[in-house]
């Protein structure tokens, strides 16, 4: 090496004048560096060849090693897909997505601009006739919407009242806006149509029941791994104090966060979903890539999508952040309300639900007044970070989430010690006029079973204003002075939401009080539908017994037997 010969050239110098025979030191040298620089050249010359050859082919070896691992999982699908498929449901509905998506990503890049240019024709006569469309559509719209209330609502008068709650909700926004002539009306009724087309989907169909009961429970397996670590660090403390609890999901999905951004996997999933509501509703990229993000993450951690581009962005935009964080439930606050014992399939829904309307509703408080910097595609890109493995990812997640999980803290802190002041001098005012029990939570108690879907309250402005002026000092200013309406508009988008799921929700049938207030007669819906349910539920076996809800009935054996006379139906075994 040049270090040895380094050494050599040392101890020739070093012999000059001392009587030792350096010629023949050079030529013992010269020989021994010679062989070392043949022999290493013997063994590398193999391996750079393998390295020039790989570094030639290396095209080739990726399809090898892709194919390879291809074939593997096809192989392990459909072993699991054998050994039992019920099991499996999962695995095939997530392969079938990830196939659709891939095969679409395929058909964009090598067949976009040949699609691009067979529809040109049809978007260049959309767009020249986009204004009668438009006035054909909404009559459509319009008219669908009074027929199908018409005809769902005969039954159930009582679901006019959630649609005039959202009537109400709508004008009285409005009429607090805070710039009501510059409201844009397109992304309040396309937000709001998004909203109702999701929950017919997810309340009135099987297959969106089913699968967002089914995501319901991986969100709860999901956020109870935090356990592993804070149980590790803060032992029993967990299950009793909230910092310990909830806290260290905010790490945990700061963490996850940072890794799905540096596999690219969260930048894809929201921008295809925020794409939906930007070209339908007309709202910026920003802003609609925070409120896609609050489907998944809560009101502190949507923001980080964005955190290159808030400095640049409108109050408008802001306080459409801060909305959605406040009309949503997911992230750490999800954690925590399913660590309560509520229903995650339930919460899950009213997140995606909310989504669009937060979107509508916050147009319709705080309507756009300047021009937004990111209206076109080539103005925002989600960046993956700079962190070159895995590894780096989650530590690099877990170290930004400190102080934001130390913003939060401090913040509840002060804002729940201040609240609780608050309520101490209303009880005390309230109490020299007879009225001790005057204090904010009322607020709370009267709207729990609406408050559900959303986090917008006042310990929330504290962890809303710490997030993000942690993720941007710069907009601190901007983003105290809206978040009071913020937390007002998040309020009224989850009880929107609830007038929603009121309209669209069918209450189960009170099988006891039909049969006890209506007569036994077949022609009678309600009737024949229970006595079908009282017939499955119903065990003949010499002995009649009852399954499930009849079993608890003591009256179960007597509508039994009216059942049978009544509906004409000798030939069920139950009857017989």
């Amino acid at each position: 090496s040049a270090d040895q010969y380094d050494v050599h050239l040392e101890k020739i110098s070093q012999n000059n004048g001392s009587g030792v025979d350096n010629h023949a030191y050079e030529i013992q040298v010269c020989v021994r560096l010679s062989c070392v620089l043949l022999s290493n050249e013997t063994f590398s010359r193999p391996i750079n060849a393998t390295e020039n050859y790989i570094k030639a082919h290396s095209k080739l070896f990726k399809y090898i090693v892709l194919g390879v691992l291809g074939a593997g999982y096809v192989a392990y699908f459909i072993a699991a897909c054998v050994l039992d498929f019920q099991r499996a449901t999962a695995l095939v509905v997530l392969t079938c997505l990830a196939v659709a998506a891939v095969s679409l990503e395929l058909l964009k890049k090598y067949k976009g601009k040949s699609i691009s240019r067979f529809f040109k024709p049809a978007v260049r006569w959309f767009k020249s006739n986009l204004k009668w469309i438009k006035w054909v559509f909404i009559l459509v719209v319009v008219v669908l919407l009074v027929v199908w209330l018409a005809l769902d609502t005969s039954k159930r008068p009582t679901q006019l009242i959630s649609f005039g709650g959202v009537c109400v909700f709508i004008v009285l926004i409005f009429l607090f806006s805070a710039h009501r002539t510059m409201v844009s009306w397109r992304p309040v009724f396309w937000g709001l149509g998004i909203q109702f087309c999701l929950g017919l989907f997810i309340i009135r169909t099987e297959p969106g029941f089913i699968a967002f009961d089914w995501l319901g429970k991986q969100v709860q397996i999901f956020l109870d791994y935090t356990k592993e670590g804070s149980s590790f660090v803060f032992g029993d403390l967990i299950g009793n104090i909230f910092a310990f609890q909830a806290l260290p999901i905010v790490i945990f999905f700061s963490s996850v966060m940072s890794v799905l951004y540096y596999l690219g996997i969260m930048q894809w999933l929201i921008l295809k979903i925020s794409w939906v509501m930007q070209i339908t509703m007309g709202t910026s990229s920003t802003e609609t890539l925070s409120v896609a993000g609050n489907i998944f993450v809560g009101q502190t951690e949507a923001p980080l999508l964005i955190r290159p581009y808030l400095k640049d962005m409108t109050k408008s935009e802001i306080h459409a952040v801060m909305t959605g964080g406040f009309a949503t439930i997911a992230g750490s606050v999800m954690g925590a309300f399913i660590s309560f014992g509520i229903d995650a399939s339930s919460l899950i829904s009213a997140s995606v639900m909310a989504a669009p309307c937060a979107l509508a509703i916050s147009k319709l408080s705080y309507p756009e007044t300047e021009e937004s910097c990111f209206k076109s595609k080539q103005n925002i890109k989600v960046a993956s970070g700079d962190e070159q493995n895995i590894l780096e990812a989650v530590s690099s997640g877990a170290s930004a989430s400190i102080g934001l999980v130390a913003n939060i803290a401090a913040n509840l802190i002060a804002f729940l010690a201040i609240l609780g002041f608050i309520n101490s001098a209303l009880k005390w005012l309230g109490g020299m006029v007879g009225y001790p029990d005057v204090t904010f939570q009322v607020r709370s108690e009267i709207i729990t079973t609406y408050a559900l879907c959303g986090f917008a309250n006042f310990s929330s402005l504290g962890i809303v204003i710490g997030g993000l002026s942690s993720i941007c000092p710069l907009r601190r200013n901007d983003i105290s002075s809206l978040v009071f309406r913020a937390m007002i508009t998040g309020t009224c988008v989850s009880l929107i939401n609830a007038c929603i799921a009121g309209i669209l929700f069918v209450p189960p049938l009170d099988c006891v009080e039909v049969f006890n207030g209506s007569p036994f007669n077949a022609t009678l819906s309600d009737v024949a539908e229970c006595c079908q349910e009282l017939f499955q539920s119903t065990i003949n076996n010499g002995t009649v017994s009852f399954e499930g809800f009849w079993g608890n009935v003591a009256n179960a054996t007597i509508f039994l037997s009216k059942c049978c006379q009544c509906c004409g139906l000798p030939d069920v075994d139950v009857c017989i």
